[in-house]
């Protein structure tokens, strides 16, 4: 009977640690009820079907279906330094969980001793037992604190797969754009070369003036320094992604021009605030930190009460010259409580009190950090579709016109000092375009991160625990 007392106190104990479900998260933290730029959400979301929760390598394969870029994504989801830390962090957690249980089982050790005299000689076995009674739940609560731990370890493993997809997405794209503008860049400076050379023969005979002659050399020194910095962006983001990959042998092809007609691919996007935000998984890393903290101040309020340890021995004498004695065996148990120490362990409850405020404080910042991210990502990404969009026209509109002026310059009509500089003003256009492209898929890549690397729901089965 008294045993089954004491199993239902640790049960009651244990049961007043209260942490965080998702409702009581939205309630305590006032998750919005709707985000504040919830029409462009509706605008983003127009005409597109529900998809299906992705991980983030899978949802960021699906928004830029890339082969090459695919390819590069998953020599880094295997290779990538970072990511396999984090790997290696959840297998630590969780042997931190099975070090936190050994601590609740009792202890045996044994020890075999031979002795040997003139009078006497022997050989004596013993075994020992020690047990710390968890009659309040204070072990079992270290132990749930670090299962919580595993779960933060995890959820940082997942925000890990959101930083490296959304990280060699930027590189890769970025080092398409450079790839295009170089090749845009490098026809320039061959033009304003040929430019250049008609005017020194026209200035030789008095048809331009000097003022004409050096404005063209400055141009033509631009071109220079812009094909230097656009090569200098290239080989810095081909860097950053054999980094990121570990150093392994890639082959990106960057001597073609990238499809102009490639533009992200975003399904219909989850619009309820507390899902998305609770979704993400450095809030949810947040949320399991601020349990974890909560079971920990349980264990240090519980080290202010007595604690009951047991504790035994067995020793025989195996063997001796004198003969063999009996079994020789003791129990004990004693009751202490924390006394002379008590002002220490009471400092250390109100520092794990602070720690808990502290868990509280940080969860609430990253909760505002994602609705800020959200907030500013839909309508980043709303507003560049249409400059995207409008780039795209005044390209076709400039390919259209600089058709006219090719067919005008093969018939005669124009010379080709007014072809090259159309030339050059529509290889601006194209230059132009890239960096309206890259910007939308870099505002994808914006939105991508602050939905958490998924832009559906995550099935939990109903529960309400995270």
């Amino acid at each position: 009977m008294r045993y089954i007392l004491s199993a239902i106190l640790i049960i009651f104990l244990t049961g007043c640690v209260h942490t965080y479900s998702e409702k009581e998260v939205s309630a305590k933290y006032n998750l919005p009820q709707a985000f504040r730029n919830q029409s462009y959400i509706n605008e983003l979301n127009d005409n597109k079907t529900i998809s299906e929760y992705k991980d983030p390598f899978a949802e960021m394969k699906a928004m830029l279906p890339d082969d090459d870029f695919i390819k590069v994504l998953d020599i880094a989801s295997k290779e990538n330094p970072d990511l396999l830390i984090l790997i290696s962090k959840v297998k630590q957690a969780r042997y931190q969980v099975k070090s936190a249980t050994g601590a609740m089982i009792p202890k045996v050790n044994g020890s075999l001793d031979y002795s040997y005299s003139d009078n006497n000689d022997g050989l004596n076995g013993n075994l020992n037992l020690s047990w710390e009674v968890d009659i309040y739940g204070k072990l079992d609560a270290l132990r749930k604190s670090k299962k919580e731990l595993v779960k933060y370890a995890s959820e940082n493993y997942v925000n890990g797969q959101v930083t490296l997809s959304a990280d060699t997405a930027t590189y890769y794209f970025s080092l398409r754009k450079s790839a295009a503008q170089v090749q845009f860049a490098s026809q320039m400076v061959e033009n304003y070369k040929e430019i250049l050379d008609i005017y020194k023969q026209m200035r030789s005979i008095g048809l331009v003036d000097e003022t004409q002659y050096i404005e063209t050399t400055m141009d033509y020194l631009t071109a220079q320094n812009n094909l230097q910095k656009y090569t200098q962006e290239a080989e810095q983001n081909k860097n950053a992604l054999y980094a990121l990959i570990n150093n392994k042998e890639i082959n990106i092809a960057t001597d073609l021009v990238y499809d102009t007609s490639f533009a992200p691919h975003i399904p219909q996007i989850n619009n309820i605030p507390a899902q998305v935000i609770l979704n993400r998984p450095d809030v949810r890393a947040a949320v399991y930190t601020l349990n974890s903290e909560l079971y920990n101040h349980y264990n240090r309020k519980m080290s202010l009460l007595p604690s009951l340890s047991i504790s035994g021995n067995i020793g025989k004498l195996l063997a001796s010259s004198n003969g063999v004695t009996d079994l020789v065996w003791q129990i004990a148990s004693s009751l202490t409580a924390p006394l002379l120490n008590r002002q220490e362990l009471y400092a250390q409850l109100k520092i794990q009190e602070e720690t808990v405020y502290q868990a509280e404080q940080s969860l609430q910042k990253y909760i505002n950090t994602a609705i800020s991210d959200i907030e500013n990502a839909t309508y980043i990404m709303t507003s560049s579709n249409k400059s995207y969009n409008n780039t795209k026209d005044i390209l076709e509109n400039a390919k259209s016109s600089m058709e006219i002026l090719k067919s005008r310059w093969e018939s005669g009509i124009i010379d080709d000092l007014e072809y090259l500089m159309a030339q050059n003003d529509f290889l601006n256009t194209f230059i132009s375009f890239y960096n309206a492209w890259y910007e939308n898929i870099s505002s994808s890549i914006m939105l991508y991160k602050s939905f958490g690397g998924s832009f559906s729901a995550k099935n939990n089965n109903g529960g309400d625990n995270l």
